[in-house]
C-alpha cells in the first residue's frame, strides 16, 4: 500500500509532526508508534503502550506482539473542517485492527479511532473496570512543566468522587472504569488538554493501570468478550487556553457532532417555571401532614400556596414514595398506591390542573411488567437487576403517565441499574438501546428527562438524546449541607448543553413541626445557586412556611425563572487552587 502525505503533515526522520493553524502540536514516531501532545514546544501528554485483547491474549506494541502491517496518510473534511488522518493497520492474533489519528487543521482537536475490521472474540479483561483495548494512552508522570488535573468519577454526573490534584508520578486517584468520566490536564497558565470518549459512550471506559503513576488507556469496557466486524470506538482530545474555555469548546464540538439541546431546554417547563419538590431533604419526603394522605397534603399545598398565597408554582415533583416497590427496593409497578393517592394521579391532575414531574428508578426483579413475572414485555432478569428490552414498554409507560399530567420524567438511580444488570457491562449496545428507547418514548409525549445519580457515561450518552435536558450534579439536599457547591461538575454538564440541577432547598431556616429539628442557614445561597445553575428551582418547605419573597427574587411575576447566559461554574483559579 502506498503512503499519501498531505501538505499539512511534515514527514521527518523521527516520524510525523503536525502543528495545527492554532496551538496544538502532535508528534508521532513511525518506528515505535509513540506520540506526544503539547503546545508551543511544551509536552503535556506522552503516550504509553497501544494494545488490543483478542483470542484471550493481550497484543501490544510494547512487547511486539501487535504486528504493524501497513500505514496510510490521507485527508478529509466534515462539519468541523478539514483534517489529516494517519492510520496504522495491525494484526492482533486473528483480529485485523487499526488505529487512526484524525488531526483537525482549524481547531485544536485530535480524534483517536480504533477499528476492528474483522471483529474479535475472547476479548474480555480481568475486571469490568479495565478496558479490552488501549488507544489512545497517556503516561501519568512528571513533565517539563508542572501540571494539574481534574477527572470526574462516581455518580451525580461524576461529582461524588471527582478528583483534582497534581499530574505526576505520584498521582493515585483518576476517575476510570465504569464510573469514570472526562479528564482535563492543565498547567499553571490554564493551558488545558481535555480527553473524553467521542463515541460508544455506554460501551467504553478509561483505565488507570496503576495505584500511582502508570498510564491511562481509553478503549472498550472490560466486560465485552466479542466485538463485531467494522466496529469503531473514538476518543477526543480538545485543547484550549483556559479550563473553562476548554470545556466550553469541547462541548460545542460534541454538540456540533451530535446535535444541540437549546430548543429542548426551552421546551422543558421544569427549567422555565418555578416548581415544588418532595424529594430527599424536602419536608414531605416520605412524610405527610398528620392524619392525611399525600393526596390531601399536596392538594392543601396547591390550594394554600398557589391559589391563596399566589406563589407562581408551575408544577409539582413527586418522588419515590408514590409507586409500588419490590425486591431490592426497585420499582415493582410504576403506578399510584391507593394509600398515597386514593383517587389516583389522573384525578389529582384533573382537580388541581397542576402538571407533575415524576420520579422513577431501577426495576425490581419481581416487577409486574416482565414476561418472567406474568407481564407482557420482554425484560432481562439478570442477577439482582431487571431491564426492559422493548420500545413498546416505554411507549405504554409514558402514554399512561400523560394522563397524570407528567411532563418531566426523572430517571433516578441510573448508577443502580448499571450496578445491578451485568449485561449492561458486557454488551456493546444494550446500554445505548436502554436509554434510547426511554428517550424515544418521552419525545413522543414531548416529555423532558432528568438524569439523577448518573455516571459520566450516562451524561455523555445524553448527547444523542435531545430531550434529556438536565442532570443532577450534587448529592441529595440536606438542610445545612453544602451540596450547593456545584461549580466544577456544572462545568461538565453545562458544556454538553444540559442544565445542571442542584436539587431542592428550604426557603426558611426551620420548618414548623419538623421532627428532626433540622436547620437551613443558607436559604438565600441555595436559591441563588439554583437560579444561576439554569436548572430547576424547586423549594420543598412545609405548607405555610414558604418564603415567597425570597422565591420571587428568582423569577418573574408568573414564575418564569431568571436565566444567566450559561450555567454557573467554578473559575479556572478555583479549580487550580483545589
Amino acid at each position: 500500500m502506498g503512503i499519501f502525505i498531505p501538505m499539512s503533515v511534515v514527514l521527518c526522520l523521527q516520524g510525523i509532526r503536525v502543528t495545527t493553524s492554532r496551538s496544538l502540536n502532535f508528534e508521532l514516531s513511525l518506528s515505535d508508534g509513540s506520540y506526544t501532545l503539547g503546545t508551543r514546544n511544551t509536552a503535556f501528554l506522552k503516550s504509553s503502550d497501544t494494545f488490543f485483547r483478542a483470542d484471550k491474549t493481550i497484543y501490544s506494541l510494547g512487547d511486539g506482539s501487535l504486528k504493524l502491517t501497513s500505514q496510510q496518510l490521507s485527508t478529509g473534511s466534515d462539519a468541523h473542517g478539514d483534517y489529516d488522518v494517519i492510520t496504522n493497520y495491525y494484526t492482533a492474533g486473528n483480529a485485523n485492527v487499526s488505529t487512526s489519528f484524525i488531526i483537525y487543521q482549524d481547531v485544536d482537536v485530535v480524534v483517536f479511532n480504533q477499528t476492528y475490521h474483522n471483529g474479535a472474540k475472547g476479548t474480555k479483561a480481568s475486571t469490568f473496570d479495565q478496558t479490552i483495548s488501549g488507544f489512545p494512552s497517556a503516561r501519568v508522570e512528571s513533565y517539563d512543566t508542572d501540571l494539574g488535573y481534574l477527572s470526574f468519577d462516581g455518580f451525580m454526573a461524576g461529582d461524588t468522587k471527582k478528583h483534582i490534584g497534581r499530574w505526576d508520578s505520584q498521582t493515585d486517584a483518576i476517575g476510570d472504569g465504569l464510573k469514570g468520566g472526562p479528564l482535563a490536564v492543565f498547567d499553571e497558565q490554564g493551558r488545558t488538554f481535555l480527553l473524553s470518549t467521542f463515541s460508544g459512550f455506554m460501551a467504553s471506559s478509561a483505565w488507570h493501570d496503576a495505584d500511582k503513576g502508570g498510564a491511562v488507556f481509553w478503549g472498550i469496557m472490560g466486560g465485552v468478550d466479542e466485538v463485531p466486524a467494522n466496529y469503531t470506538y473514538s476518543t477526543i482530545i480538545y485543547y484550549a487556553e483556559g479550563i473553562n474555555k476548554a470545556f466550553r469548546g469541547w462541548g460545542e464540538f460534541l454538540q456540533k457532532q451530535y446535535g444541540e439541546k437549546e430548543w429542548n431546554t426551552w421546551e422543558d417547563s421544569t427549567l422555565i417555571f418555578l416548581g415544588y419538590w418532595t424529594d430527599n431533604g424536602g419536608y414531605y419526603y416520605f412524610h405527610t401532614e398528620p392524619n392525611k394522605t399525600y393526596e390531601q397534603t399536596m392538594t392543601d399545598f396547591i390550594k394554600q400556596e398557589v391559589t391563596m398565597a399566589g406563589l407562581p408554582i408551575g408544577y409539582v415533583q413527586y418522588d419515590s414514595w408514590w409507586y409500588y416497590t419490590g425486591t431490592g427496593n426497585g420499582i415493582k409497578t410504576w403506578d399510584t398506591r391507593p394509600d398515597v393517592f386514593p383517587d389516583g394521579l389522573e384525578y389529582m391532575f384533573k382537580t388541581t390542573n397542576m402538571p407533575v414531574a415524576l420520579h422513577s428508578k431501577y426495576w425490581s426483579i419481581d416487577n409486574t411488567y416482565a414476561k418472567q413475572n406474568g407481564g407482557k414485555y420482554d425484560f432481562i432478569i439478570d442477577g439482582i437487576g431487571a431491564l426492559p428490552l422493548q420500545a413498546e414498554f416505554w411507549e405504554d409507560l409514558f402514554n399512561n403517565a400523560s394522563k397524570w399530567g407528567m411532563f418531566m420524567y426523572e430517571q433516578d438511580w441510573l448508577n443502580g441499574e448499571l450496578d445491578r444488570v451485568d449485561k449492561l457491562k458486557t454488551d456493546l449496545f444494550l446500554g445505548e438501546q436502554w436509554l434510547t428507547q426511554m428517550h424515544a418514548a418521552a419525545a413522543k409525549q414531548y416529555n423532558s428527562i432528568q438524569y439523577c445519580m448518573a455516571n459520566p457515561r450516562h451524561v455523555m450518552q445524553a448527547l444523542t438524546l435531545p430531550w434529556v435536558t438536565q442532570a443532577r450534579v450534587s448529592e441529595d439536599y440536606h438542610p445545612g449541607g453544602d451540596q450547593w457547591r456545584i461549580g466544577v461538575t456544572s462545568l461538565f454538564v453545562g458544556a454538553l448543553g444540559m442544565r445542571p440541577s442542584k436539587d431542592t432547598f428550604w426557603t426558611v431556616r426551620t420548618q414548623p413541626g419538623d421532627p428532626p429539628g433540622r436547620t437551613e442557614p443558607y436559604s438565600g445561597l441555595n436559591a441563588a445557586v439554583a437560579t444561576l445553575s439554569m436548572g430547576p428551582v424547586g423549594p420543598s418547605d412545609r405548607v405555610g412556611a414558604v418564603n415567597v419573597s425570597l422565591l420571587m427574587r428568582c423569577c418573574g411575576e408568573y414564575g418564569h425563572i431568571y436565566k444567566p447566559d450559561r450555567p454557573i461554574s467554578a473559575t479556572d483559579l478555583q479549580i487550580k487552587q483545589f
